[in-house]
């Protein structure tokens, strides 16, 4: 087993189910021009052929470069979608980019971080919840099908659940539209959970998952494994049927490498300049 298992080629590598996230091929106009294009390793660009008329849209600080004919527009969308919006880890205004010139044209977007761009189908997908900040930008379709971005709350079946699962109270609802596109860290896998299945997770690891997936705790062990193991007191359990995706280094896990650093100034000091000297914590 583990000989055909290391001859494997990366992306060929499944246990239980699970699936290296590969980005998906995407919708082609009729002449075969792609709908989207994912452009680099890290830090990635998705850059958008934009034919005559078609639009996309985004948060505030999303878009990198686009060309002369395309021309943004901006929305609050009524209060209580906007407050969602918010509540999700969005911007105030929703912008939507239009090539409004007669000939072909582009637009790119990037992440606010370093990471990974996870086109999703949401043609083929249901309503997705994902962890807030996550939303990058969405496709709009030639009908004016879009996704519909806004606030939601954590689907867990307890008020321990909701406190301890690891995933934020609010967190970012997507349903509908063509293709929605996240932001994520690290290397990202998928895993389709049947009925009844179950997996332990860090909440760090959760990126996304269709909302049929019940989130809830289960202890990590017995009181030495709670004190000593470093895995804290619960680890967060999905329960399917539902689609799942995992990252390595969610921007929260990152943050937790780099705590913030208090300067305090020293009372005091000799100087004309009526300052003292600063010290970090």
């Amino acid at each position: 087993f583990l000989n055909g298992f290391f001859n494997l080629p990366i992306c060929a590598m499944t246990i239980a189910g699970f699936e290296l996230w590969v980005p998906p091929t995407p919708d082609v106009y009729e002449d075969g021009l792609p709908i989207y294009e994912v452009i680099g390793t890290d830090a990635q660009y998705v850059q958008f052929p934009l034919r005559p008329g078609r639009q996309v849209t985004c948060f505030s600080g999303a878009m990198a470069y686009m060309s002369d004919g395309v021309k943004m527009a901006a929305k609050l969308a009524g209060l209580m979608k906007t407050f969602g919006r918010l509540a999700g880890g969005g911007s105030l205004f929703q912008l939507t980019y239009t090539n409004e010139s007669s000939h072909d044209g582009y637009i790119a977007m990037t992440p606010d971080y370093p990471g990974v761009i996870i086109p999703i189908n949401m043609s083929t997908s249901g309503k997705i919840l994902a962890l807030r900040d996550s939303f990058l930008c969405s496709t709009i379709s030639v009908g004016g099908r879009e996704t519909d971005i806004s606030g939601g709350f954590n689907p867990a079946n307890s008020i321990g659940a909701i406190c301890c699962s690891g995933i934020d109270f609010i967190v970012q609802s997507l349903e509908g539209g063509e293709w929605a596109f996240l932001m994520a860290m690290g290397t990202v896998v998928t895993k389709t959970l049947a009925p009844g299945e179950c997996i332990l997770v860090d909440g760090d690891a959760v990126l996304c998952f269709e909302s049929s997936v019940q989130v809830d705790i289960k202890w990590v062990g017995n009181v030495s494994a709670i004190c000593c193991g470093g895995e804290g007191v619960f680890n967060t359990t999905l329960t399917g049927p539902g689609k799942i995706w995992l990252q390595s280094m969610g921007i929260d896990k990152m943050r937790k490498l780099f705590p913030p650093t208090v300067v305090k100034k020293n009372q005091g000091g000799d100087g004309g300049d009526g300052g003292g000297d600063f010290e970090a914590e």
